[in-house]
């Protein structure tokens, strides 16, 4: 049986025969962004490239990334994890084409 890891780097390894570039995971808690406390999507560490304020550097990517998962409308920290089934911390599998948003 394969494990986790051997399971996450199939993926990645997958789409990097594609042409992906793997990009690693950006941190759970975010320093450089006054706007999020913590990652609570895949796309995150992308936020500036599809804002458009910055170009990306590959077209292709492939991130599993470390995602805070908590329920409400505004990320809720008092609403982590209120029953037994439920977890906080996911991993966000992703695929994508990096472009901007244009105004």
């Amino acid at each position: 049986m394969l494990t986790a890891k051997e399971i996450r780097n199939s993926f990645k390894q997958f789409f990097e025969s594609k042409g992906h570039h793997i990009v690693p995971s950006a941190p759970m808690v975010i320093k450089d962004d006054p706007t999020l406390m913590f990652t609570n999507a895949g796309m995150n560490q992308f936020k500036d490239i599809i804002l458009g304020n910055k170009e990306p550097q590959w077209r292709r990517v492939v991130v599993i990334k470390k995602c805070l998962r908590v329920s409400g409308w505004h990320n809720d920290l008092e609403e982590v994890a209120t029953t037994p089934t439920t977890t906080p911390c996911s991993r966000c599998w992703a695929t994508g084409r990096l472009v901007t948003i244009s105004s």
